[in-house]
């Protein structure tokens, strides 16, 4: 097993009722480090990234044992906005064209029985909220533990959203949206369901919440799965409200040629007028499609994304620095 996985397996047993020194005991340094091997036109560009445990420590340990588990390898960005200043990716691989999403829970769940692995866990819902979705789903193994509709606090492996908008001003300070090459993680939109009550492990011990390390908050800013985004603006910084900013590109220089690379496919792939540069074509997508909670499942929500029509593909996300 890796070395995070091995300091993480600990730590994720320890979720449910630790404090925050508890949970996060055995991380390596402050700033750890990764790769993110982007692929375009047969190129790949290696944007190394340093991450803060002390602005967003559940992020950070998050993105770590997803990029540990292999799960962002063989994926693509699939919607590229504003010519790149937003790049979205993480979630979906592409067939034939079409943007296919990964069964997140599934996945995930698989890989814990695979391994002997259990992730660390920061929300979790209350059976009744599922209870079609389990029993569509047979058994729900998590961590080693089976649950059921009856039970009362599910793992959903989702993660806590460490920002303003959620009660989070004591973490989160480090980055901001105001520089280029900034990583993010997204928090999907779940439509009229997203207040569904969860509860949520914090880091900083909640607001009005005698320093308890539970309390009970609201899906749509607690359901992150594995969508991060680099943001490559000057200044947006309304974001860092509703978005956790947990690393920074140290090369910026290669996400730089991988974007002038766009741009210079995008030169030679003009319409017969001469005036629209064609890169992305519109999917319209079917999203949560394998959400636990049934009422957000169940809403047939979709999304539009523009989606490169020559794929940028993330070709894998290695941890080089615990």
């Amino acid at each position: 097993m890796k070395k995070s996985l091995r300091l993480f397996a600990v730590l994720a047993t320890l979720a449910v009722g630790a404090t925050s020194a508890a949970l996060f005991a055995g991380c390596d340094t402050d700033t750890p480090e990764v790769t993110i091997t982007y692929e375009f036109e047969g190129t790949e560009y290696k944007v190394e990234y340093v991450l803060t445990r002390k602005g967003a420590p559940q992020t950070v340990q998050h993105f770590i044992e997803l990029a540990d588990a292999g799960y962002y390898d063989g994926t693509v960005i699939h919607d590229y906005q504003t010519s790149g200043i937003f790049l979205y990716g993480g979630a979906y691989t592409m067939q034939d064209g079409e943007l296919k999403e990964k069964d997140y829970w599934t996945e995930l769940r698989n890989y814990e029985k695979e391994h002997n692995y259990a992730f660390t866990q920061t929300v979790f819902a209350q059976g009744k909220v599922m209870a079609n979705y389990l029993a569509e789903a047979g058994s729900y193994l998590a961590g080693g533990q089976s649950y059921t509709a009856e039970s009362t606090k599910i793992p959903l492996y989702t993660l806590h959203g460490e920002f303003e908008a959620n009660g989070v001003t004591t973490n989160s300070k480090i980055y901001h949206h105001n520089r280029k090459g900034v990583l993010a993680m997204y928090y999907t939109e779940k439509g009229a369901n997203e207040n569904t009550t969860v509860t949520t492990v914090r880091s900083d011990g909640g607001a009005n919440n005698n320093n308890e390390p539970e309390q009970s908050d609201k899906y749509k800013t607690n359901c992150a799965t594995s969508i991060f985004y680099t943001f490559n603006g000057e200044n947006q910084t309304a974001l860092d409200k509703t978005n956790t900013a947990f690393g920074v590109t140290k090369n910026f220089s290669q996400m730089q040629a991988l974007l002038n690379a766009i741009g210079d496919y995008e030169a030679a792939h003009e319409d017969t007028d001469g005036d629209d540069k064609i890169f992305t074509e519109t999917q319209h997508v079917l999203a949560n499609q394998y959400d636990p909670i049934d009422l957000v499942r169940n809403a047939k929500i979709y999304a539009d994304y523009n989606v490169p029509v020559q794929p940028i593909l993330i070709k894998s996300v290695k941890v080089t620095k615990y």
